[in-house]
C-alpha cells in the first residue's frame, strides 16, 4: 500500500467519490480502498469524516469566490460568471448539499452575488433595480442547473408525450423537436441572452450618449 499521500490528495479523491456515486455511498474505508492507503493515515491528514466534509465545504468556498468572471464588458462579465456558476453547480452538487447541510450556503453564494452586483454597477444598476436583476439572473443559473442535474441523474424518460400533440398541429416540426433530449446548455444560454439584452442596450446607449 502506499502512503505518501497529502491532504490536498485525499480531498481530491473525496472530492471526487463523493460526485460520483453520492454522500450516502461515500465511507471512510472506501476512500482509503480508492487511495490505496490505510484509514488511519487519512485520520492523520485530515482527521475523520466531519472534520473532511468541513474542509471540503472550505474549498468550495475558495473555489466559489474565485470563479472566471471574464470580459471586456460588465455585461460580458456578468455573463461569463453566470457559466461559471452554472457549471460549478453542476459539477459540485453533492458537495453544495453537503454546504447546506452545514448551513454554509449564504457564504458559497456571497462572492457570486458580489461580484454581479459591482459589475452591475458599473452600468449604473443599484439599489433595488440591482437586487431584482442580481435576483434574477441566480434564479436562472440555479434552476438551469437544477434541472440538467436531475435531467442527467434521473430516470430515463421522453420529453415529451407524442399522445399530448394532435396529428393536426400545424407545427409538427416542433413537436418533433420537443420530443428529442433538451440540450440544457442552449436553453441556458438563450435565457440568459434574453435576461442580459436589456444591459447591453443600455451600455450600448452610454457609449453612444458618451
Amino acid at each position: 500500500m502506499k502512503e505518501s499521500i497529502d491532504a490536498d490528495t485525499i480531498l481530491d479523491a473525496a472530492a471526487r467519490l463523493i460526485e460520483l456515486d453520492g454522500v450516502e455511498a461515500f465511507t471512510m474505508r472506501g476512500l482509503a480502498d480508492d487511495l490505496g492507503v490505510a484509514a488511519t493515515s487519512i485520520y492523520w491528514h485530515v482527521g475523520g469524516r466531519d472534520k473532511l466534509f468541513d474542509s471540503l465545504v472550505d474549498r468550495l468556498l475558495r473555489e466559489m469566490a474565485h470563479l472566471p468572471a471574464d470580459g471586456d464588458t460588465p455585461v460580458d462579465r456578468i455573463a461569463c460568471l453566470a457559466h461559471s456558476q452554472r457549471r460549478a453547480l453542476i459539477e459540485r452538487q453533492h458537495l453544495l448539499a453537503i454546504a447546506h447541510e452545514r448551513d454554509r450556503t449564504p457564504l458559497l453564494f456571497l462572492p457570486i452575488q458580489q461580484m454581479l452586483a459591482a459589475q452591475l454597477a458599473e452600468i449604473g444598476i443599484t439599489g433595488t433595480d440591482a437586487a431584482v436583476v442580481l435576483r434574477a439572473i441566480q434564479v436562472h443559473v440555479i434552476s438551469s442547473a437544477v434541472m440538467q442535474f436531475s435531467a442527467v441523474r434521473g430516470a430515463k424518460h421522453d420529453e415529451e408525450d407524442p399522445s399530448l400533440w394532435t396529428e393536426d398541429w400545424p407545427d409538427q416540426a416542433l413537436v418533433a423537436a420537443l420530443q428529442s433530449p433538451t440540450d440544457y446548455d442552449a436553453v441556458f444560454s438563450y435565457g440568459l441572452n434574453a435576461l442580459l439584452a436589456p444591459l447591453r442596450d443600455r451600455c450600448a446607449d452610454a457609449a453612444a450618449d458618451g
